[in-house]
């Protein structure tokens, strides 16, 4: 059988695929992963321009960092500009994540009213870039030869560097590290003068500061919600676990932080809501088949599960059904309900919430 060479196949148009009618707008997706170094912050906001210069604005630096600089100059910028920015500290350079309205707003929500702390200077030119993205490409081997000094001393054995950051004008340098108690680097701070002749700062950070500067994916498959749009990243109590009826595995409830997962604060109020409308866990109904009581709820379905105490078998109840037999007095709370306690004999020998959180 002759076969045709591939240079003379054609393949026909067959026009858009599944895919492409189902999901148009992934077809000029960027990647958006933070784990690798962008000249731009990530996923920034559509630019706003406006007639009048803005009075404040809201820069963001490496790392997520973020800060509030007055406008003197009444330079006209919009968001994702690259501008200039003095402080007291010095020079530094970062994008506008928000100006007008919007820096009001985020100066009164997330700045308590705080008057801003830097002063643009102004807009970022081609040689200021230039020497932004040097001051970028160049940390990743400071933070190398950092940590090649800490391992000369001994007393900052449990001391991790996690990140370096230059500012503009490297009159600065910060360092960030994390450290599970007091770490005296009086000595470390003179080695790393002699080796880069600029101020040095360290700043001790906590495990969820650390993920959230580094960036990454979640066990979702999703970028991490503190590298993207959470502002602070608060602590998680093992309550909130509790309160949503949560296996208590830390396997499955911890980030990559090692900490308890932001979003487990989410749907906390929506749990909160809906569990005043059920009665406790371990109470006893008294349905047609007997006896049961209470060992599981589903309040996304709003079904209840019971256990037959007879028999053992399981029995499921929509919410209706339930409010049913209690206006007719066929629930039965109990004495002295288990606070947190969980259905299927949940193994609660966790460490404190205070070291989780």
């Amino acid at each position: 059988m002759p076969f045709l060479p591939i240079e003379s196949v054609q393949i026909p148009n067959l026009g858009p695929t599944a895919a492409d009618a189902l999901a148009p707008e992934l077809q000029q997706r960027q990647s958006a992963c933070t784990s690798c170094p962008a000249e731009t912050p990530h996923q920034p906001p559509p630019p706003e321009t406006s007639e009048e210069p803005s009075p404040i604005v809201e820069l963001e630096f490496k790392g997520r960092r973020r800060a509030l600089a007055a406008n003197p100059k009444k330079l006209r910028i919009r968001t994702g500009d690259l501008v200039l920015a003095t402080s007291p500290t010095g020079t530094d350079a970062g994008h506008v994540r928000a100006i007008g309205s919007a820096a009001l707003r985020a100066q009164q929500l997330f700045y308590s009213g705080a008057p801003p702390s830097l002063a643009l200077l102004r807009l970022a030119t081609p040689e200021d870039y230039q020497r932004y993205t040097q001051n970028r490409q160049e940390e990743p081997t400071v933070l190398r030869e950092a940590r090649q000094l800490a391992r000369t001393l001994p007393e900052l054995a449990h001391m991790k560097l996690t990140d370096a950051e230059w500012q503009w004008d490297r009159r600065r340098l910060t360092l960030y590290f994390t450290a599970p108690t007091r770490v005296d680097f009086r000595q470390y701070v003179r080695l790393l003068r002699q080796r880069f002749r600029t101020h040095i700062e360290l700043r001790q950070i906590q495990p969820r500061e650390e993920t959230r500067r580094l960036g990454g994916l979640g066990p979702c498959g999703r970028e991490l919600c503190c590298a993207t749009f959470l502002r602070d990243c608060k602590p998680v109590p093992l309550a909130a676990a509790r309160t949503q009826l949560l296996p208590l595995n830390l396997t499955r409830l911890s980030g990559l932080c090692g900490r308890l997962k932001c979003c487990l604060l989410y749907e906390l109020d929506l749990y909160r809501e809906a569990l005043q409308h059920y009665p406790p866990l371990n109470a006893v109904v008294h349905t047609e088949h007997g006896p049961a009581r209470i060992v599981k709820l589903d309040v996304l379905r709003e079904e209840i599960q019971l256990q037959l105490e007879e028999t053992g078998a399981l029995l499921t109840l929509s919410r209706s059904q339930l409010d049913e037999l209690r206006r007719h007095g066929r629930v039965v709370l109990p004495d002295t309900p288990a606070a947190g306690e969980l259905p299927g004999g949940e193994d609660e020998s966790l460490p404190p919430e205070e070291d989780l959180a």
